[in-house]
């Protein structure tokens, strides 16, 4: 087969849906050596595949960054360079396909269905009736749709209760080989560097109202004002849209100094970032698939988090699972978690053998398949 990637959905502060394509790629190149492959990325992000890819894979820039012609690339200039190289199947790893087919089979990789689930959660952009069609269409349209955990899948029948089932393929993503327990001195190294306040407790994604933070805050703030805590807590992640509240929650008298905004942290800091926290708290409302916690948990840190969508299905039994409405058993599993020794060792065993269960290269073995039925389908 010769297949075409559409890269240009890819932004370098990785978020869950840019780590996705980055690591699809990479490990494709590590498992499949007999078909032909063609990356169509953004002209920034050219460097990324200079010198690490095998014969059977190329590259090609087709677009720049800004969101405008992003969507002209995709919608236009796509589907006349896969024609022209006589694409097979052409794979759109974020939510949308170009509308003009061609001979080529379709792949469509859809994250989460939270724009239709939770339209209040998003920026204007993507609760917007003409993003929400494109996505509906070309759901309908792709010949395979790739979701991330069975919650996707299930969202995806509530607002298309009519899809062949057979066309929508579970493939689970998996964790990075760079998490996992580290080096005490490296870990310390970068927490200095980094200038994180020490004891701490860690919360790792965009600042939004999706995940949940002024939960997680609140809960914090009571067991800071109980005297029942030390550690501060340390908000990792760039800040997204509607966190104007967030920072006025976090300003309050109680939690002065106590909160520290760390920013974006890079692929290279992460793991020591997480590997320094005494607890990692992910208490967001819903998540297609949700990489921080297990990232955590590979780490050796203990985790909670909330007790809906993937999270519930990843999760369970390896972490304490809370409700995400519900601020006192938060706090409570906060509680516990910091001062109960067998509890914590407990989870941080659980979540080790939890997370070794998540693999890119059988993530990338999936997604071959599902280029194989898309062309099953054309035959």
């Amino acid at each position: 087969m010769r297949i075409a990637i559409d890269f240009t959905a890819f932004i370098p502060q990785m978020t869950g849906i840019d780590t996705y394509m980055k690591q699809l790629v990479s490990n494709l190149a590590k498992v499949d050596r007999t078909n032909q492959y063609r990356i169509y990325h953004n002209h920034e992000d050219r460097r990324i595949f200079a010198d690490n890819l095998p014969g059977n894979f190329s590259h090609r820039s087709l677009s720049a960054r800004p969101r405008l012609l992003r969507l002209i690339s995709q919608q236009g200039m796509l589907p006349v360079a896969a024609s022209g190289w006589k694409a097979d199947v052409v794979h759109s790893p974020s939510f949308i396909m170009p509308y003009l087919r061609g001979a080529a089979r379709h792949v469509l990789t859809v994250h989460d269905m939270t724009s239709f689930s939770h339209p209040h959660c998003h920026i204007a952009l993507r609760r917007s009736w003409l993003y929400r069609r494109m996505v509906l269409a070309s759901i309908r349209r792709a010949d395979v749709v790739v979701v991330p955990s069975q919650a996707t899948r299930q969202a995806m029948f509530e607002f298309l209760p009519d899809l062949e089932p057979d066309r929508i393929h579970v493939t689970v993503p998996g964790i990075g080989d760079e998490f996992r327990p580290c080096d005490p001195a490296s870990v310390r190294d970068v927490v200095t560097r980094r200038m994180l306040p020490e004891p701490y407790i860690l919360y790792v994604g965009t600042l939004e109202p999706r995940k949940n933070i002024p939960a997680l805050v609140e809960a914090y703030r009571r067991l800071v004002e109980a005297g029942a805590i030390k550690e501060y807590l340390v908000l990792a992640g760039k800040l997204g849209w509607g966190y104007e509240a967030l920072l006025k929650q976090i300003s309050v008298p109680a939690l002065r100094g106590k909160v520290h905004l760390a920013g974006y942290v890079d692929q290279k800091d992460l793991p020591a970032v997480y590997a320094g926290a005494r607890l990692f708290v992910y208490p967001s409302l819903h998540e297609g698939f949700g990489f921080p916690p297990l990232e955590a948990m590979a780490c050796g840190v203990p985790v909670i988090s909330s007790r809906s969508s993937s999270l519930a299905e990843n999760l369970e039994g390896a972490a304490e699972l809370v409700a995400p409405d519900d601020i006192a058993g938060l706090a409570d599993a906060m509680q516990r978690l910091l001062t109960d020794d067998t509890l914590r060792a407990k989870r941080q065993g659980q979540g080790l053998e939890q997370a070794r269960q998540y693999r890119w290269e059988q993530t990338a073995r999936e997604t071959v398949k599902s280029y194989q039925a898309a062309m099953e389908m054309a035959r």
